[in-house]
């Protein structure tokens, strides 16, 4: 299942889903991997039901943007590669506990989300 959490409110909203989704997926796939937020060794990532939901950008500038707004310091991108991230080390890691996976999301705005793996089968083929 793909959620997509936007202003329902606008007569487009399933476009914006569509055109949101396309891009992302198509960015990450042209730079074959992701951006993420990490401290040291630590990952940022938020609790969620079950496990974490773990943001991911499609550029280190969106990512740095995003940190700019948080209250925690030490973040910057650490870039992800594809391969990687579909695998064992990322999405299908019992370690991380990945559940969603939040699209590029911009502080203070909802963001596409993604089942963990669901995704991680989009990408791999």
């Amino acid at each position: 299942m793909l959620r997509f959490v936007v202003d329902k409110a606008s007569s487009n909203w399933m476009n914006v889903e569509i055109i949101g989704d396309r891009e992302f997926i198509a960015s990450i796939q042209e730079q074959d991997g992701v951006w993420v937020l990490m401290a040291d060794q630590s990952l940022y990532a938020l609790q969620a039901e079950g496990g974490r939901d773990l943001p991911v950008w499609s550029s280190a500038e969106k990512a740095e943007v995003f940190a700019e707004n948080l209250d925690q310091s030490g973040l910057s991108p650490v870039f992800v590669p594809m391969s990687n991230f579909v695998g064992a080390a990322w999405l299908a890691s019992s370690s991380l506990q990945i559940v969603e996976v939040l699209a590029s999301p911009r502080y203070g705005h909802e963001s596409l989300t993604y089942i963990a793996e669901e995704l991680r089968a989009r990408l791999k083929t």
